[in-house]
């Protein structure tokens, strides 16, 4: 590890109100549509669908994409399963030898001169950029616009959420579009025991 530049994104809890992203959603493979159901997440699999939603968004604006790094995947999957465990939203946790982003990715062996980190929540089911009925029935909700009911989170749906709520917010935009990176990796886990079904927790790390 050689001199280093720290970039890390704001701190995000993913709200209302976020523009849907730039996305290829209509070409994706099927396996990005399965529904994320029992509290279990194939940590790959989300790592290459952000991937495409966020090289699309990189191609909108002019910028090259970025090169999946399965060591940039491990430190951001590390930290992910951390925020679960410890049910924080934080950059910094207090865990021996993963608490900050250098040391992260220091044990996963990522070399670099610059890196950054984006950081998100969601929830496991479709609740938030629509009006939720007051009622519900333990994780059963319904959208109140419609009455229809709140479906699970996919894959594709997932990523779509996180990368359009990224782009929608300045410092992280700015990681996720900087010409200094060139690998990219993503972590996900999951709480079940958060309110309303479940806390996703969202990890980004990018190195040049």
């Amino acid at each position: 590890m050689r001199a280093m530049v720290f970039i890390v994104g704001l701190a995000m809890v993913l709200g209302l109100g976020s523009p849907a992203p730039a996305a290829e959603s209509s070409g994706l493979a099927a396996k990005f549509h399965r529904p994320i159901v029992g509290g279990q997440i194939d940590v790959a699999l989300f790592d290459e669908v952000v991937a495409i939603y966020a090289n699309a968004a990189r191609r909108q604006h002019g910028k090259p994409a970025l090169r999946r790094d399965g060591k940039l995947l491990n430190a951001a999957s590390d930290h992910a399963a951390n925020m679960a465990q410890y049910q924080t939203h934080s950059h910094r946790l207090p865990v021996a030898g993963e608490g900050r982003l250098v040391q992260r990715m220091a044990r996963n062996g990522v070399r670099f001169r610059s890196a950054a980190e984006n950081i998100g929540m969601e929830k496991v089911l479709r609740l938030l950029d629509r009006p939720i009925a007051a009622k519900s029935m333990g994780c059963a909700f319904t959208y109140a616009d419609t009455g229809a009911p709140v479906p699970i989170h996919t894959y594709a749906t997932l990523a779509q959420s996180a990368v359009a709520r990224w782009m929608a917010s300045p410092k992280h935009r700015a990681s996720l579009l900087s010409p200094t990176y060139r690998r990219l990796g993503s972590g996900v886990a999951i709480d079940p025991q958060g309110p309303a079904c479940g806390d996703v927790y969202l990890v980004q790390n990018f190195a040049d």
